[in-house]
């Protein structure tokens, strides 16, 4: 996956490199393998129609199913963000250079990789790459904590990616106040200088001359949303990055990386993907162009003219608001079940999950049981 000269790939590093990327790849087959045996085992049964089916799974058309479910809240920030009139700019956040294990030059438009890099001051690569990410995550949660208290609005898109070597980078799409691009700029500048991170290859890209300097900081993109994206999905319609999503697919499981970050809404990824999924064809095609109509996507549609009402088992749940809320086009009616952790934290379990259009139940969470078969390969 480097490009590199004969003289690197004679290190022991450049085979450690090559090992891990092997061990990455070999990860998510084993994944995907173990996924595909425990559906092979199981049956799932209905309680209430008495239907068993089987479930299977395909790595790449979840992947497909993932990036296009993301995409479409992605899009949504960025149109909520529009309407609010704020600005989009992307930062990227590059570790120092004691975490890069190679050197490299621009040679004929391609990044070549030519030399061990002497500051690199992990002893194997693997160890670089959590050390970095815990570090970037430091110095990230630090710059959001202050710019959150200094910005009036904020909604923001975080992706983390790997360099070509596997070492993490991340890159940030804030929605900020047009008149505040000062104060993220300066705290931005601060953080890069107190975790001495490195610049990132950028260019700017808005028609100002205001920080036009500094190559990590973007503002005025065309369609930013569309922008990020590219930071998170591969084009795999002829499954010519098939090997470079599972090698990504590996890394994120290796090195537990939560690859995407986004601003909360109130209509949740898993909502809208269940929401979607539970559709009948002529609802969905129904919903799909009026959103088209209104250009905008399904995942906006639904959000605009929604309300959720959640309730946990346990707790006194005050919906004062009930019959109003029902009102709405869109409706989630959906209880949960809070249970304490080992380490004192909570954790919540749907129970109940229903979907109204217009006041009529189009979905409902169903009984379901795993029936084990023992069939295995």
């Amino acid at each position: 996956m480097l490009y590199t000269n004969k003289r690197l790939q004679k290190t022991t590093r450049y085979k450690e490199y090559n090992a891990l990327i092997d061990k990455c790849y070999k990860t998510s087959l084993e994944k995907e393998k173990n996924q595909q045996n425990f559906f092979r085992r199981v049956e799932f049964a209905n309680l209430k129609t008495g239907e068993a089916y089987k479930i299977t799974h395909s790595f790449e058309k979840d992947y497909k199913k993932y990036t296009k479910s993301i995409e479409q809240k992605i899009y949504t920030i960025e149109a909520l963000a529009r309407k609010k009139e704020l600005v989009p700019v992307f930062i990227t956040l590059t570790l120092p250079s004691q975490f890069h294990p190679f050197r490299s030059i621009e040679y004929k438009g391609n990044r070549l990789y030519t030399n061990l890099n002497l500051d690199f001051i992990f002893e194997d690569i693997e160890t670089a790459i959590k050390a970095g990410y815990e570090y970037l995550n430091r110095a990230y949660r630090t710059f959001y904590k202050r710019v959150k208290n200094k910005l009036s609005n904020l909604m923001y898109i975080k992706v983390i990616e790997a360099h070509k070597t596997m070492i993490p980078h991340f890159h940030i799409l804030f929605f900020i106040p047009k008149e505040e691009n000062k104060i993220l700029f300066k705290e931005f500048v601060k953080i890069i200088n107190e975790f001495e991170l490195n610049q990132s290859d950028f260019s700017q890209t808005d028609e100002s001359e205001e920080n036009k300097s500094d190559s990590s900081y973007k503002t005025g993109i065309n369609r930013a949303a569309k922008y990020v994206m590219k930071y998170i999905t591969k084009n795999l319609k002829n499954c010519t990055d098939i090997f470079f999503a599972r090698v990504l697919d590996g890394w994120k499981r290796i090195f537990k990386i939560r690859m995407i970050t986004t601003s909360n809404l109130p209509l949740t990824l898993a909502e809208y993907r269940t929401i979607y999924y539970a559709l009948d064809s002529e609802m969905k095609e129904s919903l799909l162009k009026e959103a088209r109509t209104k250009n905008i996507n399904l995942f906006y549609l639904i959000l605009e003219s929604l309300a959720k009402i959640t309730t946990i088992k346990n707790i006194s749940n005050r919906v004062k608001r009930y019959k109003s809320l029902l009102k709405n086009r869109f409706v989630i009616l959906k209880k949960v079940i809070r249970r304490q952790t080992e380490r004192g934290g909570y954790s919540y379990i749907t129970s109940s999950f229903t979907f109204f259009i217009d006041r009529v139940p189009v979905y409902k969470k169903q009984n379901i049981i795993k029936i084990y078969t023992g069939v295995s390969s």
